[in-house]
């Protein structure tokens, strides 16, 4: 059963104890609970206790609830401020606290919620709609212990009266660990819940048909009143993306950084204007941003961001704005102007997909919006199984693993200074060291300070720290990068590229190279720095499911983001090979390949340019392969070309069937570089002898 399942359906699936029915929990074991010292199992170390006020379900801890727990479950208490602290409301909470123990070693995922109050049966309070839900995390139990398990709420969450705090416990529990609950003696009836089966529903700790527990479960949560705390700076916003004075073409994402350290920023507000007022486009209320330290374990998180899908407006300048508001109603907010062009010039190559094989014809297949289209033009480059960018392998564990990301930007910039960029290391007339310029680079990162490194810091650090520095270098970033993405910007354009990666630890890569191709299991191998062991290592790198993940110290960990840096000035020499300047009938290019390597990559970069001078491009690397190419016509891929290929090539065309093995361009049977009726009537006469054999 899903977390948001659970979420949706809290409301309406309240259960009578009488009809409760113990499908997956069994009366549990209950001893005395026996522990030396209470451990702390923390997602955070930026949360803290202080100035705070405590509000507790139980007033101590006595009972172990053991053979319960059994994962992939909701536990929901009743909480009032009034009980505990003085001037209650508004109350803000910040964490959600529950104490359970383990036998044994475990992975964890949970969650956190704050939830209202359903008064409808007066004697009896229930759990009723979502007010907020915590990030998800993911943590791991070291040792056999009783834990206090942190949440932390962010951002903290403000009640103006009594309401339900929640703990999601995820499933994938080590069975040895025996996760058990622990409890009070003083029992009460309609202030502890918990659900694990819509069909059951809501159940009574109190009173069910299972097991009455012994006592109150030990759930708190930690908050302050007044709903924000005189301590809390006022909000400080930047808009990091997109640049001030740039064209955007079609969709955009839009990131701010929230810079005060404020815990208690509500949301960030995306507006745009063009002549009159702002409108807004969306809220963000989840600015997590994972703090990659190179030791510690982060989830993924992609700060205050937005994707914004613009097509439906018209052409021109606009005023985009980011605005960070605090639960004390105070603001902060930062501007750009830029220039949108909702029907892009982007040529997106449909055909053929990255990584296929080519041999005699290649043929192009486009996608363009831009309806003032003016031409496409197709150049090539020669890629390399074995690309290396030049990077450096340094050990930036030597100086703290905690460097990580101004170390990986620091190789990055050693590649720039070998290409004629010298003067980006230098300090005056010294030359600096990659761990020099790491130490450097760690201050406008913020890394001192916070004992790592946030996204935000990063790239904000970037431009801090270069700007001075002739201002001779420009950075993009893309979240969830693919390989080709990633293999695009590093080999195909030339930027040096980093990358951050989730999980354990959270920390940040410079990438060298791709060595290989196709792995066996269908990945790809890349090549980055490894910052604990300053060498250069070969990481499989995969999609699952739609995430992008590289195979870090055995465990697959997802690829947050890529970040790049690129000379303004430098050169990327390609070959032309020619252009489409008529897409009445469709936007495509054929070429026929001559000294080409046999088994070696290719880059093709398609170029739109329109009516306004506005251009894009997209690009595809493909596999020079002929040795054991297929039969000219055989579309079915039995190695002959008969009626049965014909069947098959007018079921494609009329969009009933696949495409021909090999590829949609082999459907371009007369090599006129266009894939249409034309090509079925060429089939049919080549079928009756009247033509010759079809191009591919």
């Amino acid at each position: 059963m899903s977390r948001r399942l659970i979420i949706t359906t809290c409301v309406i699936m309240i259960a009578m104890a009488a009809t409760i029915h113990g499908a997956g929990k069994q009366p549990p074991q209950v001893t005395s609970l026996q522990y030396s010292e209470l451990k702390q199992l923390r997602p955070s170390t930026g949360m803290a206790t202080a100035d705070t006020c405590v509000v507790s379900l139980a007033d101590s801890l006595v009972w172990l609830i053991n053979g319960w727990v059994i994962g992939d479950e909701l536990y929901k208490v009743y909480l009032d401020p009034a009980l505990s602290c003085s001037n209650p409301y508004p109350y803000t909470v910040t964490e959600v606290h529950i104490i359970m123990a383990f036998s044994d070693t475990t992975p964890l995922v949970y969650e956190g919620d704050i939830e209202a109050v359903d008064y409808s049966d007066p004697g009896c309070p229930l759990p009723d709609t979502l007010i907020a839900l915590s990030p998800t995390y993911q943590d791991f139990v070291p040792t056999a212990d009783v834990y206090d398990i942190w949440v932390e709420m962010d951002p903290p969450v403000i009640v103006h009266g009594p309401f339900f705090a929640g703990f999601y416990l995820g499933g994938g529990i080590n069975p040895n660990a025996q996760p058990a609950l622990v409890t009070d003696d003083d029992p009460q009836q309609c202030v502890a819940y918990n659900i694990w089966d819509t069909e059951i529903g809501w159940v009574d700790l109190a009173n069910n048909t299972i097991y009455i527990f012994p006592g109150n479960l030990a759930m708190y949560v930690v908050g302050y009143t007044g709903g924000g705390g005189p301590t809390q700076p006022e909000p400080e916003l930047t808009l990091l993306s997109p640049a001030d004075n740039s064209t955007l073409y079609g969709s955009k994402s839009l990131w701010a950084w929230e810079s005060s350290g404020s815990q208690i920023i509500d949301y960030v507000s995306f507006e745009y204007a063009s002549t009159g007022a702002y409108v807004e486009i969306g809220r963000d209320f989840d600015g997590a941003s994972p703090l990659r330290d190179g030791s510690s374990s982060v989830v993924s998180g992609s700060g205050f961001s937005l994707d914004w899908n613009f097509s439906g407006l018209a052409e021109g300048t606009y005023k985009l704005r980011a605005t960070a508001f605090d639960t004390l109603g105070r603001s902060s907010a930062d501007s750009v102007t830029v220039y949108l062009e909702p029907t892009p010039p982007t040529p997106t190559i449909v055909s053929p997909d990255n990584g296929s094989d080519f041999c005699d014809m290649l043929l192009l297949l486009m996608a363009v919006n831009d309806e003032d289209m003016s031409y496409v033009d197709i150049k090539r480059r020669p890629g390399s199984i074995g690309y290396s960018a030049g990077l450096t392998a340094v050990n930036v564990s030597s100086v703290g693993n905690h460097l990580a990301a101004p170390g990986a930007a620091a190789l990055a910039t050693y590649v720039w200074a070998g290409r004629g960029y010298d003067f980006l290391i230098k300090a005056g007339s010294h030359i600096l060291t990659p761990l020099e310029l790491t130490e450097k680079l760690a201050v406008p990162f913020g890394t001192i300070d916070n004992n790592g490194t946030y996204d935000e810091n990063l790239f904000a650090g970037l431009a801090e720290y270069f700007l001075p520095i002739g201002n001779a270098l420009e950075f993009d970033y893309q979240r969830n990068p693919d390989y080709f993405s990633l293999r695009t910007w590093l080999e195909e354009q030339e930027r040096t590229v980093i990358i951050a990666l989730s999980g354990n630890p959270g920390t940040w890569l410079a990438v060298d190279g791709f060595p290989g191709w196709t792995q066996p299991d269908d990945s790809y191998l890349i090549r980055v720095s490894d910052p604990l062991t300053g060498t250069l290592v070969d990481l499989p790198m995969r999609n699952s499911f739609g995430v992008n993940q590289v195979n870090m110290y055995g465990v697959w960990r997802n690829v947050d983001m890529m970040v790049s840096l690129c000379a303004k000035n430098y050169v990327v020499s390609r070959t032309t090979l020619g252009a489409d300047f008529l897409g009445e009938d469709g936007w495509s290019f054929s070429w026929t390949p001559f000294n080409l390597v046999e088994d070696s990559l290719y880059f093709f970069r398609a170029t739109g340019h329109d009516a306004t001078s506005h251009e894009d491009a997209t690009t595809v690397l493909l596999r020079y392969v002929c040795e054991g190419f297929f039969v000219p016509g055989d579309y079915d891929g039995n190695n002959e070309a008969n009626i049965a290929d014909l069947v098959w090539l007018i079921d494609f065309l009329t969009a009933t069937g696949p495409a021909p093995v090999g590829g949609a361009e082999r459907a371009d049977a007369n090599c006129d570089g266009y894939v249409n009726i034309a090509d079925i009537v060429y089939y049919m006469n080549f079928t009756f002898g009247a033509a010759d054999p079809p191009c591919h």
